[in-house]
């Protein structure tokens, strides 16, 4: 199999994957409501605004501890330092990325709870 058939082999099950996985999602959710619906439950109950925001928070948390550990690294492999210049990289983005998701969960848990 060349480069190429193999790329795009990839990207077709990627693609099937994610459809899948979303059609799947979406499907199941809305048999879910259809149910409590018939149940006798609101359809306000499934309106909550603002569910995402600690997402996105987090989200945003760790896309500050790629940037540091990707400007870590940079710095680090700019320094004169022996056997060090190959593993400047990884290990300051892994390092960084754990550093951001320990600053998240304390962030997140000073959030107060939605009701």
């Amino acid at each position: 199999m060349e480069a190429t058939s193999a790329a795009v082999f990839m990207t077709l099950a990627l693609a099937l994957v994610l459809f899948g996985t979303s059609y799947y999602y979406l499907t199941t959710r809305h048999k879910e409501r259809l149910a409590l619906l018939e149940k006798g439950l609101s359809p306000t109950a499934f309106h909550r605004p603002g569910a995402y925001l600690p997402l996105l928070l987090l989200l945003g948390i760790l896309c500050l501890g790629l940037a540091a550990g990707i400007a870590a690294g940079a710095f680090l492999r700019a320094l004169p330092l022996a056997n060090s210049q190959e593993y400047a990289y990884p290990v300051t983005i892994f390092f960084f990325l754990g550093v951001s998701l320990v600053v998240a969960y304390y962030v997140l848990r000073t959030l107060p709870p939605r009701a």
